[in-house]
């Protein structure tokens, strides 16, 4: 055999370990309802989703208080960037409906390497009564394979007097496939965690949310579903008022939020 004919075999060969390494990753595109990842649809590039959810005693970035609708895509645009798009509608009985508006770009720094995941970005979010918030994202996570861990860390500049110069909320997502359709996991997410040890924290203290989480995603179909909730414990109080679009009082909350998207 051929020098070059060698040199083509072992290259095809090496090409072919990692494509099925690739393959066998569990790596679903949209798996969680607040942690960000940047996997692409396996059958397309494009994600449509609409996320559809209701609230008690709780605001961004857990829920909307009421009833809420959210439309978004999230694509490639090639060379390891991601796009995220997405609007909201509100409910909240009396007080009318309010909107929301929100578009990140997110880099991949690390491509597909081995299953894992880094990727940063910006990008500005309208908030529900009308703040502009610049956004910073730093995604990172390992796809295995039976199950895909996942971790965000946000960073958010509202343009509002009274409110945290930088705001960071923190998310961790774990999800592991029972069966070639079916995945459940756990997702977490806190605010505000400088309410631990500053009593004067500006937007009312420390908050977490934690709550099982379920996947739905048929073999060689297009479509998935992903549905959650749990409970918002308040996990520290701070003393001071504030502006922020949120209640810094009162009872635990709680959102419950199903996610249905459709590649392409």
């Amino acid at each position: 055999m051929k020098r070059g004919a060698s040199v083509g075999a072992v290259l095809g060969a090496c090409a072919l370990t990692v494509a099925s390494e690739a393959a066998d990753r569990f790596e679903p595109a949209r798996p969680f309802l607040f942690t960000i990842t940047t996997a692409r649809p396996p059958d397309g590039q494009w994600t449509a989703h609409y996320d559809p959810g209701y609230a008690d005693r709780t605001d961004v970035p857990f829920g909307y208080d009421g009833f809420e609708q959210r439309i978004g895509v999230q694509g490639s645009l090639g060379h390891g960037l991601t796009l995220l798009g997405q609007v909201g509608l509100g409910v909240a009985g009396e007080a009318g409906t309010q909107s929301s508006q929100e578009a990140e770009l997110l880099k991949d720094l690390l491509g597909q390497t081995r299953g894992l995941r880094l990727a940063v970005g910006l990008g500005v979010r309208r908030e529900w009564e009308g703040t502009t918030a610049l956004l910073g994202r730093m995604s990172l996570g390992h796809a295995f394979g039976r199950s895909a861990l996942h971790g965000n860390a946000r960073f958010e500049r509202p343009f509002a007097e009274g409110r945290d110069g930088v705001d960071v909320i923190t998310s961790l997502g774990w999800l592991r496939r029972v069966s070639p359709a079916v995945a459940l996991g756990v997702e977490a997410m806190g605010e505000d965690l400088e309410g631990f040890w500053d009593a004067e924290e500006a937007e009312g203290g420390a908050r977490l949310f934690v709550g099982p989480s379920l996947h739905l995603a048929p073999p060689g179909r297009r479509f998935h579903l992903t549905l959650g909730g749990g409970p918002i414990v308040r996990a520290s109080r701070s003393h001071r008022t504030s502006p922020a679009p949120r209640a810094l009082g009162g009872k635990n909350g709680y959102p419950v939020r199903l996610s249905a998207g459709y590649s392409f």
